[in-house]
């Protein structure tokens, strides 16, 4: 009997894995600072450099193929950034999970997306007395956030090569002050190798019809922490989206709603300045999603239709990214900014009602 099931649980694991591969890749990156704010450009221009290495899983099965039309993998990112500025900025360690996904645009060409969040180690955080002028972050572990887009090549059915234009974001997400935030745009050289091939052939592509376009709302409790100075005490700021969202393509949406946020930072700083303001917030939001099977990539723009307490523009961005790990519930992250300037990272939950 066991014997059997030995026998059994092998031609599953077979058949699995020959519908997935697994790769690993080497990548270099070059870049520029962003010196988005007249806070950190004292500080001088400078130009980022770094080396990193991945393992990416390739999804390769038919629902994949048919949620994108396109050949997605998930990886794992470990990388060694230096700020060119090591007094001030020193360097970093991002380590950050991504999807990628591949679509053909002629034979062995393709054009890629990536997504990615995570966390990373930064040598040189800000102080007040050993170091100043480092208004960009003062943690030393801190959240990391990349996109990108770029093209593929498959060079043969073990390896590829990529190049992409990235923009990294490093910042703490508001939790403690100062925090105007490391912005950077590079350019990434990748090598990919497969022990195995990976299949990336070209494959039916079935139409979308007007039936099978998705429309959905959504519900999402959401919970971030907030400085309001350099003491490292934070505040928390709990909040809610609605939020409609109607399918345009296979992988495209559009999406609009609104969300309340009660910003117990700024009620802090409201009962320092002994104010009668309100610390609450009602927003409209619209933007895009990307459909990306299990995965949703979120950019909004958001207006506040109530603000009291006037402390940050009228209105800002949010870029998320949430996972749906089994049928309409979801787990996820969305960072708020203004400009290049992170106010909160939060985290949420929440459920999805399709209609």
């Amino acid at each position: 009997m066991a014997k059997h099931l030995y026998v059994l649980l092998f031609l599953i694991s077979t058949s699995v894995f020959a519908q997935n591969r697994w790769s690993v890749s080497t990548q270099a990156e070059y870049g520029f600072l962003f010196l988005h704010s007249q806070d950190v450009a004292p500080i001088g221009q400078s130009y980022p450099y770094g080396a990193g290495i991945e393992a990416a899983y390739w999804l390769l099965k038919e629902g994949h193929w048919n949620n994108c039309h396109c050949y997605p993998n998930i990886g794992f990112s470990l990388n060694y950034h230096h700020y060119d500025n090591p007094e001030v900025l020193g360097f970093g360690l991002p380590v950050y999970g991504y999807i990628e996904p591949w679509y053909r645009v002629y034979k062995s060409v393709f054009f890629t997306l990536r997504g990615g969040a995570g966390y990373g180690w930064f040598s040189q955080p800000y102080d007040a007395q050993s170091n100043p002028l480092n208004l960009s972050y003062s943690m030393p572990f801190t959240p990391f956030v990349v996109v990108g887009t770029g093209l593929g090549l498959r060079l043969n059915e073990h390896w590829r090569a990529g190049l992409q234009l990235r923009y990294s974001h490093a910042s703490n997400g508001g939790q403690r002050e100062p925090n105007k935030g490391l912005n950077y745009p590079t350019v990434a050289l990748s090598v990919n190798y497969s022990p195995t091939e990976v299949p990336l052939a070209q494959k039916p592509k079935k139409p979308l019809s007007e039936m099978d376009k998705q429309r959905s709302i959504s519900l999402s409790p959401f919970v971030a922490g907030k400085a309001i100075d350099a003491s490292g005490v934070t505040y928390t700021v709990p909040g809610l989206e609605v939020k409609y969202s109607q399918q345009l393509g296979r992988v495209s949406a559009l999406a609009g709603g609104f969300e309340w946020i009660s910003n117990l930072a700024y009620r802090e700083e409201i009962r320092q300045l002994q104010s009668e303001e309100d610390h609450n917030q009602l927003a409209v939001l619209i933007g895009h999603e990307f459909l990306l099977g299990n995965f949703t990539f979120t950019q909004l723009a958001g207006v506040y239709l109530y603000k009291d307490y006037d402390v940050k523009p009228d209105w800002y961005q949010r870029y998320g990214l949430v996972w749906y790990p089994f049928g309409n519930f979801f787990l996820g992250t969305q960072i708020k900014v203004h400009g290049h300037i992170a106010e909160f990272l939060d985290a949420r939950m929440g459920y999805r009602l399709t209609l």
